[in-house]
């Protein structure tokens, strides 16, 4: 068995440091397992960091270690090439992506391990927030949505399908054909719109609040529904009893009320 930690990137202050030190301390309970580990990091903008991270991963044991500079086709952010081109150069049976500025906490990937050995085709983990006084909120008071009883179920998982932590089977990457790259260079939820599509071909979906990462980036986050009104580029997910409807009429109507116009994904610009 491997696990397969994938990381995309375009920040001059990564994290990259931290998150292999949360790797190290994970070695010797994988290998325990009989369970090897693996790095991948892509990044969009990576200047000396190639030459730096490589030549540093070279120096320790029990991890593989694969560099991708993946230079963005498109203006803007452009994660789903990124994650898609990361996902490709893996090598592992069971693939767990998070963001930057992001580590692992205690046993996470021995859960992860479990969840590989189950069976199941993808899960969703939970995230606690460290703020700038070295504090951290629980990721139940991040996202009260954490706290729904029904985010044990399958299709609620793949509504929550985050990429700051999220892991799945390469097999079932493949039969969905992978993150959809027309979202690139327009704002996200290729994440939640890769979740959806795992759900909807039959692959199994968990949500778990035991392998959790810890995340530097602060507690504040752009409202999705913010960003779509005040940013005309910006890709919104409407979401009809679960399913992603990309011509939502009542989402275009609500945008002609407040005189903004909504840019779906780059093939259906209205």
């Amino acid at each position: 068995m491997k696990i397969s930690v994938l990381t995309i990137t375009a920040r001059d202050n990564t994290g990259f440091e931290s998150l292999v030190r949360s790797l190290q301390k994970a070695i010797p309970q994988l290998q325990a397992e009989g369970c090897e580990l693996e790095l991948v990091w892509v990044h969009r903008n990576p200047g000396e960091k190639q030459a730096l991270y490589t030549q540093a991963m070279s120096q320790i044991e029990g991890i593989d270690f694969t560099f991708i500079d993946d230079k963005p086709i498109y203006d803007g952010p452009c994660p789903a090439g990124a994650r898609n081109a990361g996902v490709r150069a893996c090598t592992g049976d069971w693939i767990v992506s998070i963001d930057d500025l992001t580590v692992f906490q205690d046993h996470a990937l021995l859960y992860h391990l479990s969840f590989a050995r189950m069976g199941v085709d993808a899960c969703v983990g939970t995230f606690d927030v460290q703020k700038d006084d070295g504090s951290v909120v629980p990721c139940f008071e991040v996202d009260s949505r954490m706290k729904d009883p029904r985010c044990s179920d399958g299709q609620w998982a793949a509504n929550h399908f985050y990429g700051m932590h999220m892991a799945f089977t390469k097999d079932a990457w493949s039969k969905v054909g992978g993150f959809d790259e027309l979202f690139d260079g327009v704002y996200g939820q290729e994440d939640c719109d890769f979740g959806q599509r795992l759900w909807r071909a039959g692959c199994s979906i968990i949500w778990t609040e035991k392998a959790k990462v810890l995340c530097y980036r602060g507690v504040k986050h752009n409202s999705t529904h913010d960003y779509l009104f005040t940013n005309p580029n910006a890709v919104p997910t409407a979401y009809v009893a679960g399913v992603p409807k990309w011509r939502n009429d009542a989402l275009i109507q609500w945008n002609k009320i407040i005189g903004k116009v909504v840019a779906n994904r780059r093939d259906l610009n209205e």
